[in-house]
């Protein structure tokens, strides 16, 4: 049997053998302090990474906001005098505006290439809060009587639509325009073709964020608005 002694000598070079090809307790500590700097350097350009995406999705989510409000400015802007008769009123320019449906016939449509009929409705959602939301159809010189029964029976939601505004409330449209009989400008909660015998000059929408509380206000304008088609009536008088 060996003594103590020279079995921890035999075991001593051995030691020393493991320890020249391993690493000392300085060399890990070094190793983690890189891996850890390394960590927090990796996920200090994550975070601004993401953050720069966020910023980049809040200005595009702000861009097609803004597109929304370019686009239903442009459809309007393009308000055409679309005459249409009826035995009680004659010959008018097609227009409905009230506190829960805007329509007239526009030139500048969401995606064909042909005038069309828009529906614009402040319609209230599942949740007890109120939308805008924008429909239009090809109009393919549809008479009023067409018109109305596209809008009864509920065809509009076949074409083209878009929501405008969504999560609000306390909505209030106004209609500036020139009173015939009156002779005078003023807004007013409706406007309807067929008795102004003109297109309302702007559409005013005021209503309240649900979300923040705050009250906002968006003003719309018509270009097109023409007298001279007036004397249709002089020349097609009502039977």
């Amino acid at each position: 049997m060996r003594p103590i002694s020279s079995a921890i000598r035999g075991w001593y070079p051995l030691q020393r053998c493991f320890s020249n090809k391993g690493y000392t307790i300085l060399e890990v500590l070094i190793a983690i302090a890189i891996f850890t700097a390394m960590v927090t350097i990796a996920s200090m350009a994550l975070n601004q990474g993401l953050g720069q995406y966020h910023r980049l999705m809040e200005r595009g989510i702000n861009f097609w906001d803004n597109a929304k409000y370019l686009w239903i400015n442009k459809s309007l802007n393009s308000a055409a005098d679309y005459y249409v008769y009826s035995r009680d009123s004659g010959w008018f320019p097609y227009f409905r505006g009230n506190q829960e449906l805007i329509s007239y016939v526009s030139s500048s449509p969401l995606a064909t290439g042909e005038p069309v009929v828009v529906w614009i409705r402040n319609e209230r959602g599942d949740d007890g809060n109120r939308s805008i939301v924008y429909y239009e159809l090809p109009v393919y010189a549809k008479n009023m009587q067409e018109i109305e029964r596209q809008y009864l029976f509920g065809d509009f939601k076949k074409g083209n639509s878009v929501t405008l505004l969504k999560g609000i409330g306390d909505v209030s449209i106004k209609f500036y325009g020139y009173d015939l009989l009156e002779r005078q400008w003023s807004w007013t909660g409706d406007f309807d073709g067929s008795k102004r015998k003109v297109l309302p000059q702007a559409i005013r929408i005021d209503y309240k964020d649900m979300g923040t509380g705050e009250r906002k206000t968006v003003i719309l304008g018509v270009n097109t608005n023409s007298l001279n088609k007036m004397i249709y009536n002089e020349i097609y008088p009502p039977e």
